[in-house]
């Protein structure tokens, strides 16, 4: 492909991310940030990956005051921020860089710093938080988000019993790990907590938003998916099946599993707010700032972290507690959405789409013999599926069982002849204790 050819696929890339993508995904995630942006204005702002400058032409409207630098690695998204940001260009300076040029930048120099979605393609997202710190004013604060475990759970389930079934349990064990990769907010606290950040000036969010399509052929359709999901699901393929038929199956079990009804997909939208305590704040203050505004908002949240602290205290100190929680805990049977039937078998004779193949399906064809999109140098999107890979095999001292699955049998064991399992059964049973027939009565 000529540089032209390729400059131009990638233009029309950036603009549709920028007109289809962003508004359904980088939006929500943005609004997550903006409820934190209340108060004193920065004076000065980074914004890492800030791709069509949505969010510096955001921070640039509310605080008339600030000036921001913000980095990302694509020409092409750099040259729609500008566009964007073409009114505040006297208070904007859009750098090329990623995420690794954040270490070259000096240390305490900004009082804001926003990462939206940037954290979701990274192997360590406790070091890059650290970093974040690290350039961050005393007294300023991160706000950074990403997709948290849970995201993408009824399209994985879908995929993980195309890829039973297609017998690629390699494949499946990669998919298992990439969605391990989405830590819970549990996990992140505790990783934020190891190097160092206390809880005081820490803050997790999370939030759970639908995305929902009509048909399979929607789904793969999608631009959100195609330049999402979908490129790391078929990075786990590898050289293990072929793409065109799993993904086609993948999209045949859509239609088949939600006939009449559309696909909602689960997104957990997580938001990690950092503060960065000043000189003589590292208690106190910190935490009226950070975790003491959340107890201010809603008192009876603050009234159960109370509780607990002062259990947990008296757990140490051998002093008695007086405080008693009560937790009103939903017993409810899972609404019938939730309690769905387990995904039927596809019989290809019966599925009339499988027998002909439409425009539609053709089309589905051609979109997924495509070669994966160049990764720009993202050397942390390399290092994620990396750590994926890593699950090409099966370890030999390991037996792992699939969801759902409850004994995995040896294709290469001998069949057993019928009946064989009732007699080793038998031979296992000890004997009935022998009873002496009763002694007759005499008249």
């Amino acid at each position: 492909m000529s540089n032209a050819a390729q400059n131009l696929r990638e233009e029309r890339t950036a603009r549709v991310i920028d007109r289809e993508v962003a508004p359904l995904w980088h939006d929500r995630f943005a609004r997550m940030i903006w409820r934190h942006l209340g108060g004193e204005s920065p004076s000065l702002v980074l914004d890492v990956h800030c791709g069509a400058g949505r969010t510096t032409a955001e921070i640039l409207e509310r605080f008339p005051d600030a000036r921001v630098m913000a980095i990302e690695p694509d020409a092409t998204q750099r040259e729609l921020a500008k566009a964007r940001a073409a009114e505040w260009k006297d208070r904007v300076y859009l750098k090329p860089g990623s995420l690794v040029d954040v270490a070259t930048l000096p240390a305490a120099s900004y009082d804001l710093v926003i990462a939206n979605l940037v954290l979701g393609e990274v192997a360590d997202t406790a070091g890059v938080l650290r970093e974040l710190m690290r350039v961050t004013k005393p007294g300023g604060q991160v706000l950074a988000t990403l997709p948290l475990h849970g995201s993408w759970t009824e399209a994985e389930d879908l995929y993980r019993e195309v890829l039973r079934d297609a017998g690629l349990r390699d494949v499946s064990r990669r998919l298992r790990r990439l969605a391990q990769l989405r830590p819970t907010g549990h996990e992140l606290a505790r990783a934020l907590g190891e190097i160092g950040i206390r809880p005081d000036h820490l803050v997790i969010e999370q939030e759970r938003f639908e995305l929902l399509f009509s048909s399979g052929r929607e789904f793969l359709f999608s631009p959100l998916v195609e330049l999402g999901p979908l490129r790391l699901w078929k990075s786990i393929i590898g050289e293990s099946g072929k793409p065109q038929e799993l993904f086609w199956r993948l999209k045949e079990s859509i239609d088949t599993y939600y006939a009449g009804h559309v696909l909602a997909v689960s997104v957990v939208a997580g938001l990690v707010r950092l503060r960065v305590p000043a000189q003589g704040d590292a208690s106190a203050h910190g935490a009226a700032e950070t975790t003491g505004e959340y107890g201010r908002h809603w008192p009876e949240l603050d009234a159960l972290w109370q509780t607990r602290e002062r259990v947990e205290r008296a757990a140490v100190t051998g002093t008695p507690s007086d405080l008693d929680v009560d937790i009103d805990i939903d017993t409810e049977s899972p609404s019938e959405e939730q309690a769905r039937p387990r995904l039927p078998a596809i019989d290809p004779a019966a599925s009339q789409s499988s027998m002909s193949m439409s425009a539609e399906d053709q089309a589905i064809f051609a979109l997924l013999e495509q070669p994966l999109p160049p990764s720009r140098d993202n050397e942390e999107l390399d290092a994620l599926l990396d750590q994926v890979l890593e699950f090409a095999a099966a370890r030999e001292d390991v037996t792992e069982i699939e969801d759902g699955e409850l004994e995995e049998q040896d294709d290469q064991e001998p069949p057993r002849r019928a009946g064989d399992t009732l007699s080793r059964i038998r031979a296992l049973i000890p004997p009935p204790p022998v009873i002496p027939p009763p002694v007759p009565k005499k008249r």
